[in-house]
C-alpha cells in the first residue's frame, strides 16, 4: 500500500457514485482507503484497499449497488443475496477460501471486506498463456479445488458453490487456489424438488441448475469436470 497513500488526505464517499466508480484515496468505514478498482460488473465491484489501522495490510472490498435495479423486489433480492454471501463466508474457514473480516453499509451501498489475494484468475491464466497448460500444473489446481469442494459439501448444511468456472478461481503467487464469488452459492435443503432460483453460467452449470431439479454436491462435480476439460484442452464449453 505504501506510506504516501496512507499519509494523503483521502476524500469521503459521496452519494450517487455508480458501482465501481469510487476514486482512489476514498475512505470507506473510516478505515479502508481505496487504491484501485480490481473489477466491475453490472451491480458490483471489487476494490483493492489499504488499511489505515494496520500498516501495510491490504483488503479486497466488494461493493454492491442497487441503483441499477428497477423494482423494490429486485433490490430486496440483491441485498439479501449479498448479505447471504457475507454470512456464508463468515461461517467458513479453509485455506482455499478468502477470509472475511467485515461487512457494512455506507452511502446507500453494501460492502464486504475480504482477504486480498495477490494473483490471477484461471481465466486470466488461459488468456495470457500459449499452447496447452502442463498437465501436472492443472492437476495440482484440480486437487486443491477437490479439497475445498469436499470441505464445502461436508459442511452442515452442505454448501453448493454452483458457479465453478475459470473466472471464479484464483491462483495466488504461491500457487494456492482460492475460490472467489459466492454470490450464487447456497445451502443444500433436503426435500426440495428444485432450487428457489435457477442460476448458473451456461456451459459450466449442470442441467438441474436450470430448473429441472435441486442442485447438490454433484452439481459442483459436473462443473469441476467442465473446468478440468477446459484447462487441459482450451476448449471453451459455452
Amino acid at each position: 500500500c505504501g506510506t504516501p497513500v496512507l499519509a494523503a488526505q483521502p476524500s469521503q464517499p459521496a452519494a450517487g457514485f455508480q458501482t465501481g466508480m469510487l476514486p482512489p484515496k476514498t475512505v470507506l468505514a473510516g478505515r479502508y482507503i481505496i487504491l484501485r478498482t480490481i473489477g466491475r460488473g453490472g451491480m458490483g465491484a471489487v476494490y483493492e484497499t489499504a488499511d489505515q489501522r494496520i500498516q501495510g495490510k491490504k483488503w479486497a472490498v466488494k461493493e454492491l449497488s442497487d441503483a441499477g435495479l428497477l423494482t423494490p423486489q429486485e433490490r430486496q433480492n440483491a441485498v439479501a443475496g449479498f448479505m447471504k454471501e457475507a454470512e456464508m463466508l463468515a461461517t467458513l474457514s479453509h485455506q482455499n477460501l478468502p477470509a472475511v473480516s467485515d461487512f457494512f453499509t455506507e452511502g446507500g451501498k453494501h460492502y464486504l471486506v475480504m482477504e486480498y489475494i495477490e494473483g490471477e484468475t484461471l481465466e486470466d491464466t488461459l488468456a495470457s498463456s500459449q499452447g496447452f497448460l502442463p498437465e501436472t500444473l492443472v492437476m495440482g489446481w484440480i486437487d486443491q479445488i477437490c479439497d475445498v469442494l469436499s470441505y464445502l459439501h461436508a459442511h452442515k448444511p452442505p454448501v453448493v458453490f454452483r458457479d465453478l468456472k475459470p473466472s471464479n478461481v484464483m491462483v495466488d503467487t504461491r500457487g494456492r487456489i482460492k475460490l472467489i464469488d459466492f454470490g450464487i452459492a447456497r445451502f443444500f435443503k433436503t426435500g426440495k424438488a428444485s432450487d428457489t432460483q435457477a442460476m448458473g453460467t451456461p456451459g459450466y452449470a449442470a442441467p438441474e441448475q436450470f430448473g429441472t431439479g435441486q442442485t447438490d454436491a454433484r452439481s459442483d462435480v459436473y462443473s469441476l469436470g467442465v473446468l478440468l476439460h477446459q484447462l487441459l484442452t482450451r476448449y471453451e464449453p459455452w
